[in-house]
């Protein structure tokens, strides 16, 4: 080896895998909370992380998959979710109107998952969502908690879906506050 190719050794930073995936992380998490899933680009979350945009391929497989490795990083009390049955309605309904659909919204509402996207999601939804608001079911008495849980998840994501596609129109016209004033005798008998 030429001295120069020892002097180029030696002066090379060592790469940080677990420093790079970590600081992607972070970086995802607040782009995604600042503009959105879809809005959010690759090349932004790099720049922030302070490392070469590519690094999300190697590391998560695609901007989803750093999506859902943020979601799960992240926690129920650190976006402040109240689970309260008619408060995580209008939150999950807020957020999508405001911030778009992301990949688990839509993955709910789809059919064609594949048993490795349905179990990730799942997990997801389970540890962000269903176990804070099963728990604060058990809390009010109500009876079969998992499934109330469920119906309220899956009410969320119907009204969601279909304000943001237009096929109900008059739903999607509707103002979210006249949605949930609506919906509060539905979200009131879930709970109870």
């Amino acid at each position: 080896m030429s001295p120069v190719g020892d002097k180029a050794t030696a002066t090379r930073r060592p790469h940080d895998a677990e420093a790079s995936r970590r600081a992607l992380l972070e970086a995802a998490q607040e782009v995604f909370e600042t503009v959105g899933y879809d809005r959010a680009t690759t090349r932004e979350i790099g720049e922030r992380a302070g490392v070469d945009p590519a690094l999300i391929a190697r590391y998560f497989e695609s901007k989803e998959g750093l999506f859902l490795a943020a979601i799960a990083a992240g926690s129920a009390e650190a976006d402040g979710i109240d689970f309260a049955p008619r408060a995580l309605v209008g939150f999950l309904l807020e957020r999508w109107d405001e911030r778009g659909h992301s990949p688990i919204s839509r993955a709910l509402a789809s059919p064609t998952l594949s048993p490795g996207a349905r179990d990730q999601i799942k997990r997801v939804v389970r540890d962000r969502v269903l176990v804070g608001l099963v728990e604060a079911l058990e809390e009010r008495g109500a009876p079969d908690p998992e499934l109330r849980a469920e119906l309220l998840v899956a009410l969320a994501i119907g009204v969601a879906v279909t304000r943001a596609n237009g096929t109900l129109e008059t739903l999607g016209a509707t103002p979210r506050e006249d949605v949930l004033a609506t919906l509060a005798p539905l979200l009131d008998a879930l709970e109870s």
